[in-house]
């Protein structure tokens, strides 16, 4: 039987768009990254000494260099091109996880590991938003984006297994070095990218400025919204608390996985519909339910209680994030010229909103040390309904639909 498809002409063409590129980038770059994310949180827990005030600390630190030099990186890849820039940011990135295999060896490591995984992320990120919002179809932007997000999501399925088991064998040193190696493989795709370089314009005080512009008011509450959600209480409240009520690394690496498998399965179905005009609803109706979810992981008390709340909470936010990105891409696209100087301002905000975000969990923490922490979800319910104010489309393309 001869099927009517030519499977190889189409794998080619794939490997010569430069967007699949940048696809394949992130998905082995997320591949290494989700085999520690989950378990890295209670790695600086247990350095020190169980203290979920300095832990808190730490990760706030890190994003603050990442929002202080966020203009650094918009400079630098307007002189390199964004993927040099994503380049140079993989052995920043592997300097990070092998500071934190050094922790025990000298103190020092704990500030250059804030320094490494700072300078990684504010060379890597601007880059990846900018070509994406450059290069993805306006016609498509949704499923594009569901797709990016699938690409992100797909290697991580089986990573927390991965790493999860890697950890319980050989331990934390190991896995670091496992992860670095796989990070290496990671910047092979961006060799065979061409080089985009950008004119970034924007000083210092411009870019700054930007955050506090009348315009950008609501896609500054829904930027800072997924940011507390996202990067604060999911990426590493909900780890440190599944390994305070003492879930091991294995069920927590199984947990991880199976919510990633359902899913992934919703995002691409989530992205079609975020090319219609059912977007808005799909985003708020996501919102909502991210929210609910959250208040539902206060109660979770066991292995299967943490798999049942956390797939719920995968689901629900897959149908949001998926056309809250889309909007997002929209509006950098929407920009023009100025498409990277909108990323960098995206990338400041988010960043000193972590910085202030931790801080105050830190202080809190410091001054309430028996607080628990799964108080911090109740805050993460309420902060999900502000990802509804990323749902309104530039003035540009507004004027299009009335025309």
């Amino acid at each position: 039987m001869v099927l009517p498809l030519d499977f190889h002409h189409y794998f080619h063409y794939f490997l010569r768009q430069d967007i699949s590129k940048l696809y394949i980038t992130i998905a082995i770059r997320n591949l290494a990254v989700g085999m520690v994310a989950i378990f890295s949180p209670a790695y600086v827990y247990l350095y020190f000494d169980e203290s979920i005030s300095l832990t808190m600390l730490y990760f706030g630190l890190m994003y603050g260099v990442n929002g202080v030099l966020a203009v650094a990186g918009g400079k630098l890849i307007g002189a390199l091109g964004s993927s040099r820039t994503m380049l140079i940011s993989s052995f920043f990135l592997i300097g990070y996880y092998l500071s934190l295999f050094s922790f025990d060896t000298s103190f020092v490591f704990v500030p250059l590991s804030i320094v490494a995984a700072g300078v990684a992320m504010a060379l890597f990120w601007p880059g990846f938003h900018t070509d994406f919002a450059r290069f993805s179809s306006r016609e498509a932007r949704g499923k594009q984006s569901g797709r990016v997000n699938v690409a992100m999501l797909l290697p991580t399925i089986l990573s927390p297994l991965l790493g999860g088991f890697i950890l319980v064998k050989f331990g934390f040193p190991v896995l670091f070095i496992v992860v670095s190696v796989v990070l290496v493989a990671a910047t092979i795709p961006l060799f065979y990218r061409r080089q985009y370089k950008e004119e970034y314009t924007d000083s210092y005080t411009k870019a700054w400025s930007r955050m506090f512009k009348k315009e950008n008011w609501r896609t500054s509450v829904g930027l800072l919204s997924e940011s507390f959600e996202l990067g604060v209480v999911h990426f590493h409240v909900w780890p440190l608390f599944l390994f305070i009520i003492a879930i091991s690394f294995s069920q927590m690496g199984g947990i991880a996985s199976f919510a990633l498998v359902v899913s992934s399965l919703f995002m691409l179905y989530a992205g079609r519909i975020s090319d219609t005009k059912e977007r808005p609803w799909l985003l708020n109706v996501g919102s909502v339910w991210t929210a609910i979810a959250w208040i539902l992981k206060f109660f979770v008390t066991t292995p299967f209680s943490a798999l049942l709340a956390q797939t719920i909470y995968r689901i629900s936010r897959a149908a949001a994030i998926v056309p809250f990105r889309t909007f997002f891409y929209e509006k950098a696209a929407a920009k023009g010229p100025e498409t990277d100087e909108f990323i960098v301002y995206r990338e400041i905000l988010v960043n000193i909103g972590l910085f202030v975000f931790f801080s105050l969990l830190a202080f809190v923490f410091f001054l309430f040390p028996n607080l628990q922490i799964q108080s911090i979800f109740f805050i993460a319910a309420f902060v999900s309904l502000g990802l509804m104010f990323m749902g309104s489309f530039p003035l540009q393309l507004r004027k299009r639909t009335q025309s």
